[in-house]
Order: C-alpha cells, then structure tokens, then sequence
C-alpha cells in the first residue's frame, strides 16, 4: 500500500522521542530516556525509549516497536491510519506502491470530503475565538467559574461560535467553501422562505465530536445567551458523516486512559465529560443526547468491554440504566452502575469529594444485573400487576443473558426474587407461551370483570387497602395529621396508594372532599364508587375510632412486607456469594423488624 520511501521518510523525520513525549512525561535515562508506560498500570517507569535506535520497549508488559507502531497501540488505530498521521505530521507526501505490487491490496480511503474539511476548519476557527480573542473572554470567564481550566479547554478543543446570522459561512465563503457545501457539513441552513442560508451554531459553547481517527464529523453545542425558545443542547444534524447513534463524546479524547484502566465510565452530557477530565477522571464518555444503542457499544468495545454508567439520580436517569442492562448484555459488556449520594451529578461529586474517591466509588458499584435484582427484591411479595409488569420489562433482558457463562446464576436470582419458576423464564426468553401467559395477557384476577364496558375500570382492589381509604375519607383530620410514611408502603395496591398520596397532600379537610370529588370523577369503576359512598355516610363518632384500627393493621402489614422484602434479599445475596458484611446488615434490619434482641 505505501512505498517503502515514503516510511523510510516518516522515519527519519519523526523522532520517536517527540512522538512518545507527546503523550506522556519523559526523563532522562542514561542515553536514553524512561516513563511510566501507557500500556499498562505501573508505580515505577519501566517504559524506555531509544532516541538512536528510535524505538521504544516496556520491561513491564513488553510491548515495543518504532514510531508507527507506538501510536497505532496509543491511539487504537490501524496501520494504514498511524502513516497517515505520521505523513501530516511531518509533512511526507504519501507514495503509492506500484500498481504491480499493490495486487490483491485493498484501496485506502479517498481524501477527505469538503464537508469534513469544512467541520475541521470550523472547529480551528471556534477555539480560535474563545481562547485567542477578545469575543472570547466573557465564555473564558464562564468556563473558569465551572472550574475548567486551559489545560481541559485545549485538550477538547473546546470552541466559541460567533453571534451573527452569517458571521460564519460568510467568512467561510470567502476561505474557498461554498454553501451547499456548509449545509452538508451541517453547518448552515436554508432558508424556509425565500432562497439563502443562516448560521446553525451562533453564541454558542462548541464541543467537537471527533471519529476514531481524531476527525471532526460534528458538534454538540450549548447555549450562552438566555434565549427561552432555543434548546439548551444543539447537535449537528443526522449525515452520512454524523450519527448519533454511532457517536460516544470523549471516545477519542479519552481513549489512551480508558484503554489503561481497562474501564470507560458513561455519563449523560458533555460537560460532565470535561469536568471529570479537569478533576483526573479521565475515562469518561457520553452519549449525544441520546439513549444508549448497541452501536455505541459496538464502537466502545474496540477499547474496553468494561464499563459503569452514572446517571442523574432522577426519574429518566434510573429509566436509561434500566434500558441499558440487556444493551450491554448483547454486546457482550460488563456493566457496572454507580448511584451518587444526595442527588449529585459526576462533574458535582468529584468537585466535592475528589477523582480518588470516585474511582473507589466506581470500583465498588454493583454489576447493573445485580442491581436490578435488588430493587426487584426490596418490593418484597409482588402483586400481579408488579410481577407481570417485571417480567415484561425483564423480557430484553433474559432473551441477552442466554449466552452469558452465568446466566443459571442470574436466572435463578430472578426466579427467586420474581417467584416464579426456571422454566416459565427459560420460556420467556424463548417467546414461548409463557410470553403470551404472563407479560402480554394480565393475571385472570386483572382482567375487566364485564368485557361488554371496557370503559369502566375494575381494580379489584385489595380489601384492607379499600377499607383504609374509606377510613381516612370519613375522618379527614386524623389522615391528614398522621404521617404518609406510617402507612404508604402498607398498601398493597398501586391505585388506591397513588390516591391516598393524593389526598394526603390536601391542605384541609374541606379541600379533601374536593379532592376526592376529583378523583371519582377519573375512577368510575363500581366497586370504589360504591364503598367511598358507604364512607362519607360512617358515623362521625365512629370513624375515628376505625381509622385508628385500620391504620394499625396498616402499619402491621407494612411491617410484615418490609420483613418479606428484606427475607428475599438475605436469600438473593447469599445466592449472589455477597460479602457476610452485607448479609449481617440486612440481618441486622431484620432483627429490628421482627423486634428480637
């Protein structure tokens, strides 16, 4: 493929030295010079490199060769890719073998499009304007207040797009590209009326997204101005360059280190990226905004088969990681998932704490699977509606867990904590009748008891809970003055703990009524229509006196629940081989519980 001149050239203008200082610190070592090696974790430097032989070997992990050989392992790249780098980098001009000797070779790659020529000289252009001009001192400023400093700006190159509907593609008409051109870069936009193109990215915090090769084929951009009707986060449009199902932000950045901790740690946005690296964590990933794919793994396993996912501490956070169990399971993934203290995000944690402890964090997080299973198992005795709601939603994930070597471990985990058997899940993740049985029809139980009025929802509600709501709609001031956690978990049913929340919110009694006016409008079905109307006509002196009753076989109840839940999961950590530390603590939980000594 390439003239043996053109790599003799390369060689003898590429100091092996320069190129290896590039990457990581070097000290003089008699006549040569020694650092830690970037190939594999090490306390003393047994990495040295020979400036007259020009090549470079590790006494650790043995690994050596010469300059093309060095950054095609530091970059993960491939041959072809490192003389490429190396030819631009000291400006060799690339020289073909003969058409006799390039028989049976296959052609390398075209020259790079307009487009992505256009991306590159853009993204030059917005790091240009935030770090070299006067525009780019108040987003200078902004940045130093999130505590980023030159050293992370430059590392990412991050970028400041000008104000102005035309300051860019006007300027970069007149360096030679033109506007059909900047649209297919995403870059511009035509106009919806009449003819002409506006700048995509204007007052803007740019964030380049570069390929495996280190190219840009796009951006994520943050707003700097406080324009309500503009998205916070912009990315480039979908192109036969960019897809951000493809895409994971900091892979290149960040590939040498996740490649030495053999981890990548994934996170939801690109500042969190930048501030771990600014803190020393500094293998961090995320997504374009988007749901993780099996893409996205499929590009991160050319570095690692390891990772742990920290996502916010919200609703949509704990949906992503739920999501993303039997993604990583297809891909043949070990995922990890790190849950942070008082609702803090990565950047916010390791601000507070430090790098050291997030990565002990990381370290000690849960595999995602195991995860799940405890959260199944802290809900004790499922209901119908729960477990077929789990195995539903569990469906992906069995269907994943099939080729893996522990997967009789994780099956029986699930059977225990679902209670069903084996053989219903071996079913389940084959499509079988038990798909059909248990996920896709609902329990005989759920079903509408008069099919001819599908409209009128029938929840065959539990008795105690019904009795319960019923007590505390007839004595209004003793519900609304006791405290929801007393009773909330005791309730066994979904509806009517979602209602009695609902209640419980109400300022006063009188507005109580109103509430609950509201809510038989939404529910019509026969059974709570009728035992609320019993309710309101309870007498006033024995309502409370049954709302006290009541509340206290609640309270009972709740209490018999959180010894099931805590029971199933003495019984899944053991089955999982936890340390005894764990099991002592919910041992420790269940004592106090059961009221022992």
């Amino acid at each position: 493929m390439f003239s043996d001149n053109t790599l003799e050239e390369i060689r003898a203008r590429m100091n092996i030295v320069d190129l290896v200082g590039e990457y990581l610190p070097l000290k003089k070592s008699g006549t040569g010079f020694s650092g830690l090696c970037p190939f594999h974790k090490e306390k003393t430097p047994s990495f040295h490199v020979h400036p007259v032989k020009q090549v470079f070997h590790c006494f650790g992990c043995h690994k050596g060769g010469n300059v093309f050989t060095f950054l095609r392992l530091i970059e993960g790249i491939s041959f072809p890719d490192a003389v490429r780098k190396l030819a631009d980098k000291t400006g060799v001009r690339i020289e073909e073998e003969s058409p006799r000797r390039q028989a049976g070779h296959q052609k390398g790659p075209t020259e790079p499009s307009r487009a992505q020529k256009a991306l590159e000289w853009a993204a030059k252009y917005f790091h240009y304007l935030l770090t070299e001009v006067q525009v780019g001192s108040s987003t200078r400023a902004y940045l130093k207040g999130r505590g980023l400093s030159e050293h992370s700006i430059n590392k990412f190159k991050l970028g400041l797009a000008p104000s102005g509907w035309h300051t860019l593609s006007e300027l970069m008409q007149k360096r030679g590209f033109s506007m059909t051109e900047l649209e297919q870069a995403g870059l511009a936009i035509p106009k919806s009326k009449g003819s002409g193109y506006y700048d995509r990215f204007r007052e803007r915090l740019m964030f380049p997204i570069r390929d495996p090769k280190g190219q840009v084929i796009g951006f994520g951009a943050r707003i700097l101005t406080g324009e309500k009707d503009q998205p916070k986060y912009l990315n480039s449009p979908e192109s036969s360059l960019f897809n951000k199902r493809l895409q994971l932000y900091g892979l290149y950045e960040n590939q040498r280190e996740i490649r030495l901790r053999g981890e990548a740690i994934l996170v939801e946005g690109y500042m969190d990226v930048v501030g771990l690296f600014e803190k020393g964590v500094t293998n961090a990933i995320a997504t374009m905004g988007t749901a993780l794919t099996e893409e996205h793994c499929r590009s991160l396993r050319a570095q690692t088969k390891k990772v742990v996912t920290v996502f916010d501490p919200d609703a949509a956070g704990k949906d992503a990681w739920h999501r993303s169990v039997d993604i990583f399971m297809r891909a043949g993934m070990f995922a990890k998932d790190l849950e942070l203290p008082d609702g803090l995000d990565p950047d916010e944690f390791v601000q507070k704490y430090s790098a050291e402890e997030f990565y002990k964090r990381c370290e000690a997080a849960p595999r995602q699977v195991t995860k799940l299973l405890r959260e199944i198992a802290t809900q004790g005795t499922l209901s119908e509606e729960q477990r077929g709601h789990w195995l539903e939603r569990l469906t992906p994930v069995l269907v994943a867990s099939r080729r893996l070597p522990d997967r009789a471990l994780i099956w029986d985990s699930l059977a225990l904590v679902l209670n069903v058997s084996v053989e219903m899940l071996k079913e389940l993740s084959q499509g079988g009748p038990a798909t059909r049985a248990a996920a896709a029809n609902p329990p005989a139980s759920q079903r509408p008891r008069r099919p001819a009025e599908p409209a009128k929802p029938q929840h065959n509600l539990d008795a105690l809970d019904l009795q319960f709501f019923c007590a505390a709609v007839a004595a209004p001031e003793l519900f609304l003055k006791s405290e929801a956690a007393e009773w909330l978990e005791g309730i066994r049913g979904e509806t009517l703990r979602g209602y009695l929340a609902e209640l419980h919110q109400t300022a006063d009694p009188a507005a109580l009524q109103s509430k609950l006016l509201g809510i038989q409008t939404r529910d019509s079905s026969t059974e709570f229509q009728e035992e609320v109307a019993q309710a309101l006509l309870l007498e006033t002196k024995d309502s409370a006196s049954v709302f006290g009753t009541l509340l206290r076989r609640v309270q009972d109840r709740k209490r018999e629940f959180q010894i099931r839940a805590i029971s199933k999961q003495v019984r899944l950590s053991q089955r999982l081989g936890e340390n005894d530390q764990a099991q002592l603590q919910l041992l420790e939980k269940l004592k106090n519980l059961r009221g022992g000594p």
